[in-house]
């Protein structure tokens, strides 16, 4: 069965390990790339200053060095209180962090102006959150963010260094390798977030979650257009023996038998999943007499699999297939669904190793 994530309307309400980890890994690598290019960035503008002798050596290394360092500290901070007292990453918190980190960069950017669009990135981070409300909230935190960072830099600096082009040059540098790397971070672990969440680890078919999602959106373009919709359940006959015969472990390798057999007939008309246990499910863009016709090919080719076992003999299962066709008698895609359940139950009470609709 698949494990869901409680959610508020537009807050995290409980992070499953999964995302927590995602969200742990993207700061944390997010973080380390800002710090890497702040001080290359930062030993670039040391060597402008230099050559435009600018102050003395030890003032203006201790200027350009207290924005990468106060930024390191943040990375170390984050990652010890995550490890050590399980910081929760819910998405203020998320927030929290990547503002802080910008700050701590723009605190330091007494030269140019060009830092300015790092504010993009906090708000990069709303969309990762997918919360409209907080994406507008923090659009106005950094247009805030930049005004006074500007109005600093005007006040604060000549107009030989904040209209220096090398030192502008290299600041918007740094700014897009910056987003462009935590971008292509935030697709990296986005994706294997996906993967976790949707994808059982066993047979690499559709979870419970997946299944529910996809059958959620496919009754509600039923309801719009009216084409064809169809179930099937299939349920391994006599699976609790299989495993108290043989182990867990070869139980396993039927589940892996069958799930290869539902890979193998998914297509684009066809969302294979495993519910639950033993139990598979498919959603079929067909009719009534293919998607029976499909129940019939999985049922027979599962019936001949001939599976192993590890002391060298052979075993061939059986499984009971229900179909159901979508119509307008049922008001929710779960109605619609027990109807399927109900017909696999009425295959394993005729007899077993059949397909019922």
């Amino acid at each position: 069965m698949g494990t869901k994530v409680k959610k508020k309307k537009g807050i995290v309400a409980l992070l499953g390990k999964e995302e927590q980890d995602v969200r742990y890994d993207i700061i944390k690598h997010s973080l380390w790339i800002m710090v890497r290019c702040l001080f290359v960035l930062n030993a670039v503008w040391y060597g402008i200053l230099l050559l435009h002798e600018y102050g003395s050596f030890q003032k203006t290394l201790a200027e350009i060095l207290a924005a990468p360092a106060m930024l390191l500290a943040v990375a170390f901070l984050f990652e010890r209180c995550a490890e050590h007292f399980n910081l929760p990453l819910y998405d203020g918190v998320v927030l929290l962090i990547m503002d802080c980190a910008v700050l701590v960069v723009l605190a330091g950017d007494r030269w140019s102006r060009s830092l300015l669009f790092l504010c993009v990135l906090p708000v990069i981070f709303c969309m990762i959150l997918k919360d409209i409300r907080l994406v507008y909230l923090q659009i106005a935190v950094s247009i805030v963010m930049i005004f006074v960072n500007f109005a600093l830099v005007e006040m604060t600096v000549g107009r030989e260094w904040k209209d220096n082009v090398w030192m502008n040059l290299t600041g918007m540098l740094y700014t897009a390798i910056v987003i462009a790397r935590v971008v292509v971070q935030i697709r990296k672990y986005t994706h294997m977030l996906n993967i976790q969440t949707t994808i059982d680890s066993l047979t690499r078919l559709h979870n419970h979650e997946a299944f529910y999602r996809r059958l959620d959106r496919k009754f509600t373009e039923y309801k719009k257009n009216k084409e064809p919709l169809c179930i099937l359940i299939a349920d391994i006959d006599n699976f609790k023996r299989v495993n108290d015969t043989y182990g867990h472990a070869y139980g396993d390798k039927v589940l892996k038998v069958l799930a290869g057999i539902f890979l193998e007939e998914e297509n684009s008309r066809c969302f294979a999943a495993r519910y639950g246990g033993e139990e598979f499910a498919m959603i079929m863009d067909m009719s009534q007499q293919d998607a029976v016709t499909k129940a019939e090919v999985i049922r027979s080719r599962f019936e001949q699999q001939q599976i192993p076992t590890d002391s060298g003999p052979s075993n061939s299962f059986t499984v009971s297939v229900g179909v159901a066709v979508c119509g307008e008698i049922y008001q929710t895609s779960r109605q619609f669904f027990e109807k399927a359940d109900e017909a696999m139950y009425r295959a394993k009470a005729g007899g077993k190793n059949r397909v019922c609709l």
